[in-house]
């Protein structure tokens, strides 16, 4: 069987692209999951935009299929999310000799992206896909959920959105246009991803506290500036509260030492847009 999704251009290149007023979801750094239910046999399905079977997920068949029973609905383009990263989702459904053993009652997660056999705008599809939400609530399959998102008017918009969102830890958001149809096997300008598009590194040169919206100092680094090869100079934010606090507690352990930060493109006077920390590393040779 071969999955039939629809993808999104990046933000990045295609911006121009978009219509407003637009809605933009969190992305989570998931994995993209086709469920299908076959009504005649009520077998469940779970394809990764590829079309290769998605394993260890047999375990939801009985909601899918209920659902699928009183929506009417049989196809849904979904995230699948286990214990909140990547990583883990990754081994939870590539693993083909079944569970990995630390993963046995980890939570989980679907987020509904769309319904791709539905027609029209949208717009549209986001009062069928909230209904469904709320029925899926109604059978206790609770760990199926609707994207958080709002309302953007232009493009700053999305971008101070998108600060917030790296700055709260998600991978980035997903741009969507209230006209566009569902279109199977196809990149859309509908559907545009904001995400960091390049990495640099450098040297830790300075540490600064993160402070609250109220103005509270948090006793926590909450960005640090980076001196790169080339001279520039960025102040990544999204350091992860525990190292944060170690950061600022112990700042000779981390000044000098090497980082690595992402950015989604330099501006003209050489500058980087939306950096966001992500990782130590080793110092070069």
């Amino acid at each position: 069987m071969t999955a039939s999704l629809m993808k999104g251009h990046t933000w990045k290149k295609r911006k121009h692209k978009m219509t407003y007023p637009a809605w933009v979801e969190i992305k989570h750094d998931e994995i993209r999951c086709h469920v299908i239910v076959n009504p005649q046999n009520w077998a469940v399905d779970y394809l990764s935009y590829a079309g290769k079977p998605l394993h260890n997920l047999s375990e939801f068949d009985a909601k899918w299929v209920e659902l699928a029973q009183i929506s009417g609905l049989y196809e849904f383009d979904c995230g699948f999310e286990a214990n909140g990263t990547y990583n883990d989702s990754y081994r939870w459904v590539r693993s083909s000799k079944g569970l990995p053993d630390d993963l046995i009652g980890k939570p989980t997660k679907f987020l509904l992206f769309d319904l791709p056999t539905l027609d029209g705008r949208f717009e549209e599809r986001m009062g069928v896909r909230h209904n469904v939400a709320v029925l899926a609530l109604g059978i206790d399959f609770d760990n199926l959920y609707q994207p958080a998102g709002s309302w953007a008017h232009e493009h700053d918009s999305v971008d101070a959105m998108f600060t917030v969102a790296r700055e709260r830890g998600f991978e980035g958001l997903m741009v969507k246009s209230l006209d566009h149809t569902y279109e199977r096997g196809k990149r859309t300008d509908g559907w545009l991803k904001v995400k960091p598009e390049d990495d640099a590194d450098g040297i830790i040169t300075e540490i600064h506290e993160a402070i609250s919206e109220d103005g509270t100092p948090l006793g926590r680094a909450g960005s640090v500036t980076i001196k790169v090869e080339d001279g520039s100079e960025a102040s990544p934010h999204g350091i992860a509260h525990e190292l944060g606090r170690d950061m600022w507690e112990n700042k000779e352990k981390y000044l000098n030492q090497w980082a690595e930060f992402r950015y989604m493109e330099r501006d003209r006077q050489g500058g980087y847009r939306h950096p966001v920390f992500h990782r130590l590393r080793e110092a070069k040779a």
